[in-house]
């Protein structure tokens, strides 16, 4: 590739165009075997490619054990650049190696794990060729790193398939990103894509929202409702963040995955659906199967292909070719004429070498303040705001302030209570504004929030804010 057509590729337009040389095809990955030692599983033995492994009693696990000294999900083992790290899960009985009780530590071919009355040896690890994408993008995501392209190459070939897949990943990696790329790429392309958040759906609408409704089913049901399943009925369903779901939900969303058919509330109709499912989430559901906070059925009903997106510090150079892309977003949104941004040298230091806990979405937000903030069209360090740390002095002084700013009787109530109570009155104030803002107009204001309008609506109806979109917008109700 010429120098101009590096510095091309960094353009949007380039960067839906741009190849790699046949030799960038493949990258290395560790294999590991584990052997049991010892223990009532002695001989059994696994070899996985994978970055992360997990061991335990529960079935989710790779290496399924039936030690029941041992937990649900007891350890992890995760291949890194810096070698093969093993990872305590907060188990009872702890884990040991050399006779040390460990929270973690690194691992060498032949070291010997203790796990409850389990000994577990990692016989080898070896490095595997993996195949990845030869473009440097999918969808509308963007990324030239090995572990970005591994992903694009698995998502190229199960896009067209009709597996169910379950994207994990750190808050603002892109799993929703991932999701419509997997609609847009399928045969489905042409039918609905309905997000479904389970994260911010209130459960005593969360059951409705899935099945649909008859009307005057329950109050508030003021006409027929299809649910989620039915408006994705020839397309594809994202259940966003669906380690949220209440667990005794959890049954009704299998049965409907199951048998690809649902009853509405009050009604005895049986409605056929066809629908391909996508799940996200950022929590361990595997963990959280061992734990009995998720359904283990339902885990692998979603998981036939689990992707998992890396976070944006583990990304390289994409954090660069990432900003560029954003800059150019922020020129073509721009009113009137406006030239792009540059990045100083010192600027592209500085974005390399933040940890962004917020991962892509933290990244784009950083990059728009500072195309705005930036003087004579050149983005300086200071205009980043980045690489700011407080004192841990600094840090316990906000959340002392945090908790001085709830109500102390709220802390002598339940805890569902007390979290409702806390959370309602940060939605009416959200609402509130966000109403404001948009002059009460519910489309636009869902459209902001991120959320289907007969959603909003729904909420607005709970808190007692639905009386008109005037009042509403006026912060009345």
């Amino acid at each position: 590739m010429t120098s101009k057509d590096k510095d091309a590729g960094e353009t949007a337009t380039s960067m839906t165009t741009t190849f790699f040389a046949p030799e960038h095809t493949h990258k290395q990955l560790r294999r590991v075997m584990l052997r049991v030692k010892s223990g009532p599983d002695k001989g059994a033995q696994i070899t996985v490619s994978r970055t992360r492994i997990t061991v335990g009693r529960s079935a989710v696990n790779d290496l399924v054990l039936t030690d029941t000294s041992i937990s649900g999900t007891h350890v992890e083992i995760v291949l890194g650049e810096s070698g093969i790290m093993l990872h305590d899960l907060d188990s009872t009985n702890g884990s040991w190696v050399n006779g040390i009780r460990i929270r973690s530590c690194y691992l060498e071919p032949g070291s010997v794990v203790k796990v409850g009355k389990t000994e577990i040896e990692l016989l080898s690890a070896d490095e595997v060729q993996v195949p990845i994408s030869g473009q440097d993008h999918y969808g509308a995501m963007y990324g030239r790193s090995p572990v970005m392209r591994e992903v694009f190459a698995v998502l190229e070939r199960v896009a067209p398939t009709e597996m169910s897949v379950l994207i994990g990943g750190e808050t603002g990696t892109g799993k929703e990103l991932v999701a419509r790329a997997l609609h847009d790429e399928s045969n489905r392309e042409e039918g609905p894509f309905i997000v479904l958040d389970c994260g911010s759906l209130p459960r005593e609408l969360a059951e409705a929202a899935i099945l649909g409704h008859k009307k005057g089913s329950f109050t508030g049901a003021i006409t027929d409702r299809a649910g989620c399943f039915e408006e994705a009925d020839g397309g594809t369903l994202f259940l966003d963040e669906i380690g949220e779901l209440p667990l005794d939900l959890q049954p009704k969303l299998l049965r409907v995955l199951d048998r690809r058919e649902l009853q509405r509330i009050g009604e005895s109709q049986v409605r056929k659906v066809d629908v391909r499912i996508v799940a996200a989430t950022h929590r361990d559901l595997r963990m959280m199967v061992g734990q009995g906070q998720f359904r283990e059925d339902l885990y692998f009903r979603l998981s036939v292909m689990q992707v998992d997106l890396p976070p944006l510090r583990d990304r390289g150079d994409d954090r660069i070719m990432l900003a560029e892309k954003f800059l150019e977003d922020f020129v073509r949104t721009a009113s009137g004429v406006v030239q792009k941004p540059r990045l100083s040298d010192a600027a592209r230091e500085a974005l390399l070498a933040e940890q962004y806990r917020g991962n892509v979405r933290q990244l784009k937000n950083i990059i728009q303040r500072a195309a705005h903030l930036c003087r004579a069209g050149v983005i300086e360090p200071n205009d980043l705001h980045i690489g700011r740390r407080e004192a841990p002095q600094a840090v316990a002084s906000t959340e002392n302030a945090n908790e001085r700013g709830i109500d102390p009787a709220q802390f002598e109530r339940p805890f569902k209570e007390a979290k409702q109570t806390i959370v309602d009155g940060f939605e009416r104030a959200y609402f509130r504004r966000l109403l404001e803002k948009t002059d009460g107009n519910l489309s636009r204001a869902a459209a902001e929030a991120g959320i289907t309008r007969y959603y909003l609506r729904e909420l607005l109806k709970r808190l007692g804010m639905h009386k008109s979109r005037a009042a509403a917008a006026a912060g009345a109700g």
